[in-house]
């Protein structure tokens, strides 16, 4: 009898740590509307893009052919159309 209710917290036991009851899942980037906004290093971030020479607007950073997202009238499996 007192096999049976080791075996059944044994079991317990190793289901809660199986579902990882009890963490905290870390919070994703877009999902953190607690932390505070750094502004001065949100505009310094802002002025190296406008004055960097290079850059270009995210739209024309892709070939077209490669860009298969929402909204491209592209497949990403080839032969099949949208």
């Amino acid at each position: 009898m007192l096999g049976t209710w080791i075996g059944v917290a044994v079991i317990a036991a190793l289901l809660v740590w199986l579902l990882g009851l009890g963490k905290r899942k870390p919070i994703a980037p877009e999902d953190d509307v607690d932390t505070p906004i750094e502004h001065d290093e949100l505009s310094e971030a802002e002025r190296e893009i406008k004055d960097d020479p290079t850059a270009r607007p995210a739209a024309d950073a892709v070939d077209d052919e490669d860009d298969w997202g929402p909204g491209s009238g592209h497949s990403p499996v080839p032969g099949v159309l949208p």
